[in-house]
């Protein structure tokens, strides 16, 4: 197959990306179709510098988003427009520029220190909509071609790649249309009852009763105690529900439910390590919240995930077992997903039942793969009273052009009526947390922002928007809770 790109492109319904850079040894093109990998880059110092050359038909003003809130220096002719340094803001990798008729030379130098390997730009309009006074990008973009065969035609569609492309261009059908607190409404409706459709069942099928298997008292110096019990419980016949359960020496009156992501082996997020690899894990992500927010006094629940922890299925010559078992299960018709939502709601009736609970104070939180079911599970159960999300700001769409998509995190059939930004939406209008690292690979800054902003449109609809907010902080995929403890102090205590 022949195929070149010439002009900005609109890839997974995502406007204006630059796919073909100039170095100092050459060109180098974008992977899966938009993102550069900068780590085989020639640097000097650690700085790697990137030319391209933007040709318009006429003035006009342009946005130019980077793929980082810092460690990027970007000159647009004679133009200074980003000297690297940080804005760890809300939309602080976007930038207003100036385009002139013909040829505006943009350079971009990147500190890979700083920066994720993984390098995007794009040119887009002032209200976000594709820029079309742009009619050549210089380098282009070239798909990879195989020597050994004839040359397909230019213009031929044999690829499947141009399939997907347009199902993304087109708009999603059920995205939030009316600003207003009656089409919000009116489209939570219509949305939740489509989402649920797609999913399936996520209700509980039996009581969960939960059952006691050991306990031990624990405290850190200088922190309150509490006293961690493994318990088990049902969701469903059949399927037990392994389970950590945290309650505090002096218990607050509010309950977490605290999800674990895909590094999750012994029982990382409660303090429960397995070896070196664990405790690096451990501490690198600051993955044990779930202990922390028990020394709050908060009585916390830490269920094992179907297919993680206890429930792993152990197929070492597997890449992704939770993968696996998601692609298993479609065959029949099951979504993961609705199961380990059902588990949640398990695991939140559970805590309903403590003592030390008091009702409607329930929270959800998790990282990664945690964040991703923080989404679904408080999108889906109004008992969830406030929700913190880290790591999990992004959107399908991007995600699903690069080869580190796991099938345990989508529903089929939703990217045809919305996001992630949708399914966050449906989380208002109670109050939502996010949490983005500014080198967190699995969030690229640029399609995260694009992600914020269609949640703020939902929690200015339901005029709730200050029950919406962002932690942007300077680091990678981990929990920062700097601000993400004091949340939830903040709406579940009195």
């Amino acid at each position: 197959m022949t195929d070149e790109r010439a002009t900005l492109q609109t890839v997974a319904g995502l406007h204006g990306l630059i796919l073909a850079w100039e170095t100092g040894d050459g060109v180098i093109e974008a992977d899966y179709d938009y993102g550069v990998h900068l780590g085989e880059a020639p640097s000097q110092s650690g700085v790697v510098t990137l030319r391209c050359t933007i040709i318009a038909d006429r003035n006009c003003d342009a946005l130019l988003e980077l793929s980082a809130l810092r460690g990027i220096r970007a000159t647009l002719g004679d133009t200074l427009v980003a000297d690297g340094s940080p804005r760890i803001e809300p939309f602080g990798c976007t930038y207003p520029v100036a385009l002139r008729a013909g040829a505006n030379d943009l350079t971009v130098e990147v500190t890979l220190a700083e920066v994720n390997a993984r390098f995007s730009a794009r040119l887009i309009a002032p209200d976000r909509s594709p820029l079309a006074t742009v009619s050549e990008v210089r380098p282009h973009w070239h798909s990879t071609t195989e020597a050994v065969r004839e040359p397909i035609p230019a213009g031929s569609g044999v690829s499947l790649w141009h399939e997907w492309n347009e199902l993304c261009s087109r708009p999603p059908t059920m995205r939030l249309a009316e600003q207003s607190e009656d089409g919000w409404r009116a489209w939570r409706e219509r949305f939740g009852e489509r989402l649920g459709e797609l999913m399936g069942p996520t209700e509980p099928l039996v009581a969960p009763e939960p059952r006691v298997i050991s306990s031990e008292q624990l405290a850190r110096a200088g922190a309150p105690g509490y006293r961690r019990d493994r318990v088990i419980f049902s969701s469903e016949p059949g399927s037990d529900v392994p389970a950590w359960l945290l309650v505090p020496d002096e218990p607050n009156g509010a309950g977490i439910v605290s999800i674990h992501g895909h590094g999750y082996v012994h029982g990382e997020t409660v303090g429960v390590t397995g070896g070196d690899a664990s405790r690096d894990l451990t501490d690198r992500l600051n993955y044990a919240y779930g202990a922390r927010y028990a020394e709050r006094g908060y009585t916390v629940i830490n269920p094992d995930m179907r297919n993680f922890g206890a429930r792993h299925d152990d197929e070492l010559i597997r890449r992704d077992s939770c993968d696996l078992a998601a692609l298993r299960l479609q065959q029949f018709g099951v979504n993961l997903i609705a199961g380990q939502v059902r588990d949640l709601k398990a695991s939140l009736s559970v805590l309903q039942g403590r003592p030390e609970v008091e009702a409607g104070r329930v929270g959800a939180t998790g990282l990664s793969y945690g964040g991703r079911l923080t989404m679904y599970f408080a999108a889906l159960d109004e008992r969830v009273a406030c929700a913190v999300a880290s790591g999990s700001l992004n959107v399908f769409r991007e995600r699903l052009t690069i080869d580190s998509s796991c099938a345990a995190q989508f529903v089929p059939g939703l990217l045809a009526l919305g996001d992630t930004p949708e399914v966050f939406g449906l989380i208002a209008q109670r109050p939502l947390l996010l949490e983005l690292g500014t080198r967190d690979g699995t969030s690229p800054e640029m399609f995260a922002m694009e992600a914020y902003a269609q949640i703020e449109r939902i929690y200015e609809a339901a005029g709730v928007r200050d029950r919406l907010d962002l932690d942007v902080f300077e680091s990678g995929h981990q929990y920062h809770g700097a601000r993400a403890f004091d949340w939830f102090d903040r709406w579940l205590l009195p």
